[in-house]
């Protein structure tokens, strides 16, 4: 049986890895067929779905979203950014705070709302926004294994060693996270001046937006063409094509109703097409949009509320077939920004012409979160239970409307979770941990300084190959197994797996936060194999260094 789970398992891993599947089908499809051939029942394997890990993950994603709704990361973040005129001193700037805050919010919207803020760094003091994205993303990415709810896959951790007895708290992953996470800043700071250095891209001819301009009844231009009402190419855009009921036509053509003129132009050449007269468009409102989360979706999906229309993305596709990948940048016209609150593709909005976010549930939102952590950290209630009552009370007390709340679910990765833990199921029931275990033990010679190092060098590889829930899944089993074999301390060993998933440094596909900053950073994944690569060994030798200091006394 531990042969077939083996084989599972691998193929499993080997789809999500090449992505040619997404994770979710490639999980359920192994927990079908370890159902089918015995190794678990269906209650066991789908066992995931009632998890209390995956609970507060749903709660935390509710209070995250409500504390964002209130604006006060963002206002928080640009008065930090102000004055700031090297990358370095940004990064300084940014990184404890940021870090923070992901310690104690899920990092994937913190990142959302940065991306925004590094742009208008860029524009405003000269600092180019690749110097920044990815040491941020990569900060956050460390301070949020610091904490049980900073990061999904500890929450995995922790609901999948309780069965088993042992108790991971609040503040467990503490004693190996927070080392790690200030030698790991204090190499972003120092690397990212000297590795990733860049120009400032040239807004004037930066034509990276696609933008899409409908001819209604309301405008002026049915009749003439582009080049006589000069809406065909300036130094922001330039017109590519025009189409008439999904046919391309002659850029010559004259307009007619339900045309759409098809542009490649700057930011601000998108603002000048929506703004003009021609066109009728400027008594809505204008947004600028951050995708939430990959969910195989275009950017066309965010047409699904009927108050909200797309004007441009940063893509070079008909915006029918652009993907909705996070981090994605968009400009769209809404009725209000209610429409883009409940939207569950949109991570954070800001209207262009300048309107603040409200404020007035500021402090009910972060004494909600305190609360929760409270509760969390001393005891008071259950974390699963905490959480879900500070989600209920953020729409209680009016910061989020019942439908926002639901909107902020990502269901993509509550399901990758909980089929995460039917994989950790199938590696259970079947034995393969106990001979993983056991070949880790042979392979270290029971001797504490090597289990911690395969274990530290294990868990960094799986988590650059695949999603950290199934790293976390896989591994909490194995290391389970290793301290009740051995005398060592289970926590301190769910703690270093937990630390080191956090090290997905690498591989751009490996965590939400490397995809988000890719494009609006311009990195390639050469970018992050080369700037990732000082990161992860620095990060790998501190863990082993205090998981071997702290583990030597049990030994």
């Amino acid at each position: 049986m531990a042969l077939t789970a083996a084989v599972i398992v691998i193929v499993t891993l080997a789809v999500m890895t090449t992505g040619r599947l997404p994770a979710v089908l490639a999980l359920t499809c192994a927990l079908v067929v370890a159902g089918l051939v015995g190794i678990a029942t269906p209650t066991e394997l789908f066992a995931g779905l009632s998890n209390g890990g995956v609970i507060t993950v749903a709660a935390m994603l509710v209070i995250a979203k409500g504390v964002l709704r209130t604006g006060v990361v963002s206002r928080v973040t640009h008065r930090l950014l102000s004055g700031a005129r090297t990358p370095g001193r940004a990064l300084g700037r940014l990184i404890p705070p940021v870090g923070l805050m992901s310690a104690l919010i899920n990092t994937t919207p913190v990142v959302a709302m940065l991306i925004p803020a590094a742009k208008e760094l860029q524009q405003q003091s000269g600092i180019p926004a690749r110097g920044v994205l990815l040491p941020i993303a990569h900060a956050t990415t460390l301070a949020g294994s610091a904490t049980l709810i900073g990061t999904s896959s500890n929450l995995l951790i922790a609901g999948l060693a309780e069965p088993a007895g042992v108790r991971v708290t609040m503040f467990s992953f503490v004693p190996i996270a927070v080392p790690v996470a200030i030698v790991g800043w204090v190499v972003l700071l120092v690397t990212a001046p000297l590795m990733l250095r860049g120009r400032p891209e040239v807004a004037a001819r930066d034509l990276s937006w696609q933008a899409e301009i409908p001819i209604s009844a309301q405008t002026n231009a049915v009749g003439r063409t582009a080049s006589e009402l000069g809406i065909h190419t300036t130094v922001e855009f330039e017109l590519r094509e025009i189409r008439r009921w999904g046919t391309r036509v002659d850029p010559d053509t004259a307009l007619e109703i339900g045309d759409v003129l098809v542009y490649r132009a700057t930011e601000a050449g998108v603002r000048m097409l929506w703004a003009s007269p021609r066109f009728g468009l400027a008594p809505q409102h204008l947004y600028l949009v951050a995708i939430a989360t990959n969910e195989q979706r275009t950017v066309r999906d965010l047409e699904e509320d009927e108050d909200i229309a797309v004007v441009a993305a940063q893509t070079t596709r008909l915006l029918r077939d652009a993907p909705a990948e996070p981090g994605e940048l968009c400009l769209v016209t809404a009725s209000s920004a209610d429409a883009l609150a409940d939207h569950p593709l949109v991570a954070l909005w800001q209207e262009l012409p300048g309107t603040s976010p409200r404020t007035r549930k500021t402090w009910i939102a972060l004494t909600i979160l305190a609360a929760v952590i409270v509760a969390g950290s001393f005891g008071l209630a259950p974390v699963e239970l905490s959480a879900v009552a500070g989600a209920a009370l953020m729409v209680l007390t009016g910061v989020l409307t019942p439908r926002s709340a639901v909107r902020a679910l990502n269901w993509n990765i509550l399901a990758i979770i909980a089929g995460s833990i039917g994989l950790g199921t199938i590696v259970v029931h079947s034995g393969l941990g106990g001979y993983i275990s056991d070949a880790i033990l042979t392979l270290s010679s029971d001797n504490t300084a090597l289990v911690v190092l395969v274990i530290a060098l294990g868990t960094t590889v799986l988590t650059n190959v695949v999603t950290n829930a199934a790293a976390a899944a896989i591994l909490t089993p194995v290391a389970l197994e290793i301290a009740a074999t051995t005398a060592l301390n289970p926590v301190l060993l769910l703690t270093l797996i937990g630390t080191c998933i956090s090290f997905t440094f690498l591989n751009p596909y490996s965590h939400q936060s490397n995809l988000m900053v890719m494009r609006p950073g311009g990195y390639s994944t050469a970018t992050f194999l080369r700037f990732g690569i000082p990161l992860t060994l620095m990060s790998l030798v501190t863990a082993f260094g205090v998981g071997w200091a702290l583990l030597l006394p049990s030994s």
